[in-house]
């Protein structure tokens, strides 16, 4: 399995690449839908891509699995999740269009 997430504009462009890690976050969340329903449906071999109402319920999802896991890995491809997500949430002077895209090979 190999994603790589990011944070897109509206426009296309690239705001921020991250996710190290983030296998094994989808890996320790895909068998429990029912608590990880936005992380267990991330696709493995397409896109899956999250608007900025949906990152606020996503975040939710990583902080749930941060407190469930004592794995440091796990803890920094959270962390790094997270910092990605709240780049959708909205700010003053942040544009409103964007979304988090794991893109799935």
């Amino acid at each position: 399995m190999g994603i790589s997430v990011r944070v897109v504009e509206y426009s296309g462009q690239i705001v921020k690449d991250g996710g190290r890690y983030v296998e094994a976050v989808l890996e320790a969340t895909s068998s429990d839908v029912a608590r990880y329903p936005l992380l267990a449906g991330v696709d493995e071999y397409d896109d899956t891509t999250f608007n900025p109402r949906q990152a606020v319920m996503l975040i939710a999802e990583l902080e749930q699995l941060t407190a469930m896991t004592d794995d440091q890995n796990l803890h920094e491809a959270i962390s790094q999740l997270i910092t990605l997500a709240e780049l959708l949430v909205p700010a003053p002077r942040r544009p409103r269009h964007r979304r988090l895209v794991f893109n799935g090979d």
